[in-house]
């Protein structure tokens, strides 16, 4: 009997009392009864009687009944003659049906031994399949409130968390983990977990390769089902009173019969009882892990979505920046290009005039102040107006190739350590040559963060991933810098958030000039220990010649 139902899901009341009447009657006996045991909960229940004033047996009665698993006849301290019958089903007893004769010269017979034992097995027969319709209609709510999370949310967290919190009480456990995969490093990230005494360090546990049994369910894509936890090598002790275990994989069919099942995950749970789990429960897991594929499906095309909408508006913005930064480039080049011309003839018509010394100082310094502004203004017109300039169409371009002419351009001081990981054998990607300023502002940041740092390491990283999307090519660039407070982080990407000698927008162009070429740009960083900017565009796998 599954943990979250009641006596009342097994044995309806009213047929129950008519089970004892019909024992009281067929076995010519003054009275009787009927107890419903529990040996989940260890647990004995007197569900029913008939004729009983009170009691006539002592207490150990039912435990006797359990141990000895047959019919049991007893004479009680007061000469009352007693015979009880077990209930069996699950290969243990689940009920005892009693009957008593208060006449000490009455006897109990063969015939009623028999007779009260058919009651027995009949009311067992009709508790199991009672059971196993409670069970199910059980089942079938909570894939019906799993189904409703599906359609009516898109939070991947709280559905997991339902999917798993139902599971464990369907089936009984008292723990349970649902990790997914992270395609790019292999780990099994925990994702959803159900129970009590989930320390940080047993939060922070990821299986390694070859390592328990979450791990052997990923790596052959099957259910195990583990009766013992104490005589399995792969099972991995986190709770040290748990005994048995059960564990699924989340996999789907890709469409082709010559394309292996996709892995996403494990969904594991666990009991303190032995054998707690049965192939039942594992086809209702399996039912339920694919209702967390579809969660896990569903929320990844919703990301899908929202990445192509962010696209677009990135594009949008990109055409409306670049149509008000060409504006605006053009009226200041305009307006302060003829500036150092004019302040140049004005120093040279003032130079045939008789102008005191301290006047004529005044003058050159004012006049040298004035074409310096000018200049450092137009310098910064450039700078607004060059992210949006257009380089010619997009080109098939070598990663490791444009990271090597970047570094060359932002001549590295001889104080900082650079580290260079590429992937030989990577694909090119179509982009725009601007990608060569993308990497040369990653690689100028980075130095600048490690300015007066004990530690000046640069560490630049290429390699290839691919997921549902496709493949991609991955440029990690590392550097041992002071690195970014939370509170920074938070605006990291948004216009104007000025840096200490830049002009704001920098990093928010190269996240929108990402997007734009289809690609994705992220940061992690932990102050006073450096931070790590990743930048991934899709690989082209055509084959027109590399672009030089």
């Amino acid at each position: 009997m599954r943990a979250n139902l009641i006596p009342t899901d097994i044995l309806d009341p009213d047929f129950l009392q008519s089970i004892v009447r019909q024992a009281t009657y067929q076995c010519r006996a003054d009275g009787s009864g009927f107890y419903l045991c529990e040996p989940d909960r260890n647990r004995i229940t007197l569900l029913a009687t008939h004729n009983l004033p009170k009691t006539p047996w002592d207490e150990g009665l039912p435990n006797r009944v359990i141990n000895s698993r047959q019919a049991v006849i007893e004479t009680t301290s007061d000469q009352s003659l007693l015979l009880a019958a077990p209930l069996i089903w699950q290969d243990a007893v689940r009920g005892i049906l009693i009957v008593f004769n208060a006449d000490a010269e009455r006897t109990f017979r063969d015939r009623d031994v028999k007779l009260l034992q058919s009651l027995a097995d009949m009311t067992a027969s009709v508790a199991q399949q009672n059971e196993r319709l409670a069970n199910m209609t059980t089942q079938f709510r909570a894939l019906h409130a799993i189904d409703v999370a599906l359609t009516s949310s898109l939070q991947l967290d709280r559905i997991l968390n339902l999917i798993l919190e139902n599971g464990a009480e369907l089936v009984g456990a008292e723990h349970g983990s649902l990790r997914q995969l992270e395609p790019e490093s292999g780990k099994l990230v925990l994702k959803a977990h159900y129970g009590g005494g989930w320390t940080p360090e047993k939060l922070a546990y990821t299986p390694r390769v070859g390592e328990g049994i979450v791990r052997w369910v990923a790596e052959n894509r099957r259910s195990y089902l583990c009766p013992d936890v104490r005589k399995d090598s792969q099972y991995v002790v986190l709770f040290e009173d748990m005994r048995s275990s059960v564990a699924v994989p989340l996999q789907y069919r890709r469409e082709g019969p010559s394309k292996p099942d996709a892995f996403l995950g494990v969904l594991l749970l666990e009991s303190s009882r032995l054998a707690a789990f049965e192939q039942q429960d594992v086809e209702l897991l399996e039912a339920l892990a694919q209702e967390a594929v579809i969660a896990i499906q569903n929320a990844t095309q919703h990301k899908k979505l929202v990445d192509e909408q962010e696209k677009r508006l990135a594009a949008e913005k990109w055409a409306m920046m670049g149509q008000a930064a060409t504006a605006l480039a053009h009226r200041i080049n305009n307006l302060m290009g003829i500036v150092p011309v004019s302040a140049g003839e004005i120093q040279r018509a003032l130079t045939d005039l008789t102008i005191p010394a301290s006047e004529r100082r005044w003058i050159d310094a004012n006049l040298k102040r004035i074409e310096r502004n000018a200049k450092f203004i137009l310098k910064l017109s450039d700078a607004l107006f060059r992210p949006f300039k257009e380089s010619g169409p997009s080109a098939r371009l070598d990663i490791n190739q444009l990271l090597k002419e970047a570094l060359d351009l932002a001549e590295l001081p001889n104080n900082i350590e650079l580290l260079r990981e590429f992937d030989r054998a990577l694909p090119p990607v179509n982009c725009s040559l601007l990608l060569l300023d993308v990497y040369l502002e990653l690689i100028t940041n980075a130095c600048k963060a490690m300015e007066r740092q004990p530690l000046r390491k640069l560490r630049i990283r290429t390699r290839l991933e691919t997921d549902d999307a496709g493949l991609w090519v991955v440029v990690e660039i590392n550097d041992t810098g002071r690195g970014i407070p939370p509170t920074q982080m938070v605006h990291l990407w948004d216009m104007f958030q000025q840096s200490d000698d830049g002009l704001g927008f920098g990093l928010w162009w190269l996240r929108t000039f990402i997007a734009r070429q289809g690609g994705l740009i992220d940061c992690k960083s932990k102050p006073g220990k450096g931070t790590t900017f990743i930048v991934r565009l899709p690989a082209d796998t055509g084959t027109q010649p590399l672009a030089d």
